[in-house]
């Protein structure tokens, strides 16, 4: 999943000098691939904003790969993971993921990052050209004390392009090789 942005991804153009990325990518805690490295358990059925859900609670397993947060200091500088918790409301009729909150398992005291709160909402984006409706991150919240420093970002997520690669083979004599064996046979020089 790419992340574009108007300003060029110049972090000087954020609030403080401070980027956020990956915000949309966070649904991916629930990807098979991710899935086993929260313990996660259904909590029950509840309502969002009048949708039934089902409220599942996930938490970084210390023993597996942190591979979801991490903040980097500088753009060349050092990236600490981090371990995050929280719940997701998922839609009862289409297993959608509706809502997200996640939070820190546990502070990082080496770079004084003491709250990361996010809260995420998810809703239908349709792709005309392929006839394809995803449910992708609307908007997104993120609170945060790092380093002395207490932030409240808002995020809106619009524009969004599906685009895909195909890939065609088509094998046939190298081109080279067909010059040669037509300039042969015009010389009369071919068996």
């Amino acid at each position: 999943m790419l992340e574009y942005r108007t300003n060029k991804d110049a972090p000087s153009e954020f609030p403080g000098g401070i980027e956020t990325r990956g915000l949309p990518a966070m649904a991916l805690i629930f990807h098979p691939s991710n899935g086993g490295h929260f313990a996660m358990s259904c909590e029950g059925l509840g309502r969002w904003n009048g949708i039934p859900a089902w409220q599942v609670h996930f938490q970084q397993r210390p023993d597996k790969p942190n591979t979801t947060r991490a903040y980097q200091i500088g753009r060349n500088g050092p990236s600490y993971p981090v371990a995050l918790r929280g719940r997701a409301w998922i839609a009862t009729d289409s297993y959608q993921i509706v809502r997200m909150e996640t939070d820190l398992v546990s502070t990082l005291q080496q770079i004084r990052l003491f709250v990361d709160h996010t809260v995420v909402e998810y809703g239908p984006v349709r792709f005309k050209s392929r006839d394809v409706e995803m449910w992708l991150p609307q908007s997104a919240e993120m609170y945060s004390d790092w380093r002395g420093k207490r932030m409240h970002r808002r995020h809106s997520f619009s524009n969004y392009v599906l685009f895909s690669v195909d890939e065609k083979e088509r094998i046939s004599e190298p081109k080279r090789e067909r010059k040669a064996t037509k300039q042969i046979e015009s010389l009369g020089l071919r068996d």
